[in-house]
This record gives structure tokens, sequence and C-alpha cells, in this order.
């Protein structure tokens, strides 16, 4: 491989490192998602929620961005959101998560969310261990 690809994947990796409390320094390579959806018109922005518990999308729970166990981001000036690099708080537990996108207007009117769902995961496997180079 050239030298400026192994040092864009280099990079990569060292961009993606990451210490949590309490645990060792864990980083690797881990595939971004790329959330998109159709602009409307009359949007001034966008806010995208996400939850691990569809129930909390229906009608009779959804307080847009009062909602207990729905975390949420305004997206402005754009249809498309890459996580975990524009969202460093979404979830990092594998599991499948409901996002739900909503467009607001510019004085304030939100409309119902337009729903998706998908497995997320952005914390890679461990590392092998125990290996040897034997001489044969």
């Amino acid at each position: 491989m050239s030298k400026i690809y192994d040092g864009l994947k280099k990079a990569e990796h060292e961009r993606l490192r990451k210490e949590r409390e309490g645990e060792e320094e864990i980083w690797g390579y881990i595939r971004r998602r790329r959330i998109t959806w159709e602009p409307v018109s009359e949007a001034a922005n966008y806010v995208v929620y996400v939850s691990p518990d569809p129930t909390l999308f229906h009608p009779e729970n959804f307080r847009w961005g009062a909602t207990h166990g729905v975390m949420s981001k305004v997206v402005i000036e754009k249809t498309e959101l890459i996580l975990p690099d524009e969202w460093p708080e979404f979830p990092r537990e594998q599991g499948i998560y409901h996002i739900g996108i909503t467009a607001k207007d510019e004085v304030g009117n939100e409309s119902s969310p337009f729903m998706l769902e998908g497995l997320f995961k952005f914390i890679p496997p461990h590392p092998p261990s125990n290996g040897k180079i034997e001489y044969l």
C-alpha cells in the first residue's frame, strides 16, 4: 500500500481514539453511518432524535425536545448527519436505534417525525492476543 494511504489510515485510527472513564484507551477502525433525508422547502432546520425505545415516538408519547429517554440534535442547512463524527454524544452501545427526523420552520413549528431504524455500534472489537512469531 502507498505511504499516503497508510498515513491516511493511521490518521483515521488516531482520530477515532477514545478514552472512556474507568476504561483503557480504545481505538480502531470504526464504520461511520450517514443518515440522510429529503429536504422540506419550509424548513429552517431539522431535528434528529434517537432512542432505543420505539414506543417513545408514538404520538401519545412523543413530546419533541421534552421526551424523557430521547436524545436530539439540531441540523442546520443540510439534510444529512455523519455518525459519530457530527454527533459525538450519539449512543455507543450496540443496538437497534430508532431515529426520528423533524422539520422546523422559522417560527418554531415542528413536524411529526419521519422514522428510521438501524443497528448501530461504534466500538471496535478487542484486538487479538496471545500471539507469537515462530522461526521455522
